[in-house]
């Protein structure tokens, strides 16, 4: 199968690409560059000149979305219309260019994220309505975008991707920088539920959906096993003779991160039924496993 992805150079990309390879797929990248001064034999796009290359689709199966401005970044108002952007204007543009080259793909699968549901709350299912906040707002117009692709006659997917453990990137690298010290501090009570997923599992449900093996919707991409950010810490801290799990107040977090203070201090408890009905078997339902795999 002929596969383009978005977003490929980030953490996630990479390691689909290769699990795609692996699967003997042929896996095309779209990289962008506002200059268009890429000299690499990638395929290069521009959101910000509305540019694709064209003919892009000619020979495309299957397209897998996964390209934004990362939220990790400082909610700067710049940046915070850059999130928006790259994720909305972005897909708008995808979609635009697959109405020039109708018939060839057959398969649109697009990132979004569980920050599309309001925080707290009760057990969100994919069927849960989403809340007003900015993070809901990208979510929800990113969707809305992607979903444009099925009047094409394009099955459309939806990926709300949870958060995920990578010993590399996100947050594990920043718990596990003193958990060998017998120290992971946790933001807020310490109790906010963390919907995560671990990056194997994350490139399996997108290849699952590229393959077919499990049929096109909306999925939450989570672990079975949600935790309390205390019960993730104490994970981390398996086997440690200290076991020191200091509160960070959400108070000091709101001045230091400002907007960006919802990241640390986010509770979603998000039901992962839909994918494990569909078939999917994860490979690390439990924190402790995904931990343990991680941790060097």
């Amino acid at each position: 199968m002929n596969i383009l992805i978005t977003g490929s150079s980030g953490t996630v990309g990479k390691h689909l690409k290769a699990l795609l390879l692996q699967n003997n797929h042929t896996v095309f990248q779209l990289v962008h560059d506002d200059n268009n001064s890429n000299v690499k034999k990638d395929l290069t796009w521009s959101i910000k000149n509305h540019y694709l290359p064209e003919n892009l689709f000619d020979t495309i199966d299957c397209v897998i979305h996964l390209a934004g401005s990362s939220i990790a970044k400082p909610w700067t108002k710049a940046h915070k219309q850059s999130i928006y952007d790259t994720r909305i204007l972005g897909t708008r543009l995808l979609v635009e260019g697959l109405k020039k080259n109708p018939g060839r793909v057959k398969h649109f699968i697009s990132t979004s994220a569980i920050g599309f549901y309001p925080d707290p709350g009760a057990v969100f299912s994919e069927d849960s309505p989403s809340g007003d906040g900015f993070l809901q707002k990208v979510c929800k117009d990113w969707e809305f975008e992607a979903q444009q692709a099925a009047a094409l006659g394009i099955d459309v997917s939806v990926v709300r991707v949870g958060l995920v453990l990578e010993p590399s990137a996100g947050i594990f690298p920043v718990a596990a920088k003193t958990h060998k010290l017998g120290v992971v501090p946790v933001t807020g009570s310490g109790d906010n539920v963390w919907s995560w997923i671990h990056y194997k599992d994350l490139i399996h449900i997108y290849n699952a959906l590229a393959e077919g093996s499990v049929p096109a919707g909306t999925y939450n991409a989570v672990s079975p096993g949600v935790c309390t950010q205390r019960e993730f810490a104490k994970s981390l801290l398996k086997g440690k003779f200290l076991k020191f799990t200091p509160t960070v107040p959400a108070l000091f977090l709101k001045i230091i991160l400002g907007d960006r203070s919802i990241l640390p201090l986010t509770s979603q408890r998000v039901s992962c039924e839909r994918l494990l009905q569909s078939g999917f078997k994860f490979e690390f339902p439990e924190v402790q496993s995904a931990i343990d795999s991680l941790v060097k």
